[in-house]
């Protein structure tokens, strides 16, 4: 079951006896709790309704939990963070392995399919569920697991346009292709940060009716992924003093020059991969396809990639590569980086 779905269902409360919440998304993971303590639990009743556990508790007290008829209200909801009841056993080779050994265990299982009608459990888990356990096919057979998986380049632009319509943030369309190609060229995206930058938008354009890509390179400037792209952007044009003028900025904001370095070389083996892809006869949209991001970026990329002889991309990444192990050893300082710019810039 996908994001948009599981929140369907909510909104329309059909709500499942359990849930397994899991995932590396953890905006996701917390945006589905807190649509689940809205739904489930009326504010009133959250004190002594609402029963949340930072770690697995022990099985029987789970199992009483559950089964305790709510003191005020209709629902209990509980909620379990960090669970480990659904990882792989060291020693387990199958789904029965670690689970015959725990009758305690077993009988969490059976509770699954049949729940008390007042009480919805929520497990919550940043790592990979095995699959093969009776405790998933349980969970699976008789409630939802959710995969909070992090979103690829293409799904972003979908996510932005719906939080900014809940923010009640109008921005310009320039804008928002700046800030979907900036963050697609994150090795992950995290919508975490990508939220916390929206809020920052909010605050800084209060007056404003319309956020433009202006005051978006502003607020986010003292992003280094942001401003990494921006640096990129600015020496395809040949730009320099407004390429060193975003790499100093950085580094009075306290980035470190190891992190810059690693962000700029990813950025040039993008170009270079772009070039030779174009030489290969590829068109834009096959390089966007390559690379996993929207179509415009694509383009982006390949528009970059252009400004640069293959040489001077070539040559980029030894010095690249011999100012990482220079920073690294304390042979250099951020002037390395500074030179790097000038050279792509010359």
């Amino acid at each position: 079951m996908d994001y948009k779905a599981i929140r369907a269902l909510i909104k329309q409360n059909k709500i499942a006896p359990v849930y397994l919440l899991h995932g590396e998304e953890t905006y996701h993971l917390r945006q589905v709790e807190q649509a689940l303590i809205a739904s489930v639990v009326p504010p009133a009743d959250r004190d002594m309704n609402l029963i949340i556990f930072e770690a697995d508790p022990a099985k029987e007290e789970l199992i009483n939990t559950i089964e305790t008829i709510p003191f005020l209200g209709e629902k209990n909801l509980i909620i379990i963070r960090s669970t480990t009841l659904f990882s792989a056993g060291r020693k387990s080779s199958s789904d029965e392995g670690q689970d015959k050994t725990d009758p305690a265990l077993n009988r969490l299982i059976a509770l699954f399919s049949n729940m008390p009608a007042y009480s919805h459990l929520v497990f919550l888990t940043p790592d990979k569920p095995d699959k093969r356990r009776k405790i998933y096919k349980a969970v699976e057979k008789n409630g939802v697991v959710f995969e909070a998986a992090p979103l690829k380049g293409k799904e972003l632009r979908a996510w932005l346009t719906d939080r900014l319509s809940e923010l009640k943030i109008k921005m310009a369309s320039d804008a928002e292709e700046h800030l979907i190609a900036a963050v697609s060229m994150m090795p992950q995206v995290s919508l975490d940060f990508l939220n916390n930058e929206l809020e920052k938008v909010i605050l800084y354009t209060a007056d404003k009716r319309l956020v433009t890509r202006q005051d978006l390179l502003q607020i986010l400037s003292s992003v280094p992924e942001v401003s990494i792209f921006a640096m990129v952007e600015a020496l395809s044009q040949r730009h320099t003093s407004q390429a060193l003028a975003l790499l100093r900025e950085q580094l009075a904001a306290g980035e470190h020059p190891v992190r810059l370095l690693a962000l700029l070389a990813r950025q040039v083996r993008q170009l270079w991969q772009a070039k030779e892809l174009t030489h290969q006869g590829y068109g834009s949209r096959e390089v966007a396809e390559y690379f996993k991001v929207p179509g415009f970026i694509g383009e982006k990329l390949v528009k970059q990639s252009r400004g640069f002889a293959d040489s001077k991309l070539r040559e980029a990444m030894l010095s690249l590569a011999a100012a990482d192990q220079d920073l690294k050893s304390s042979r250099t300082g951020p002037v390395a980086l500074e030179k790097i710019i000038i050279e792509l810039c010359g």
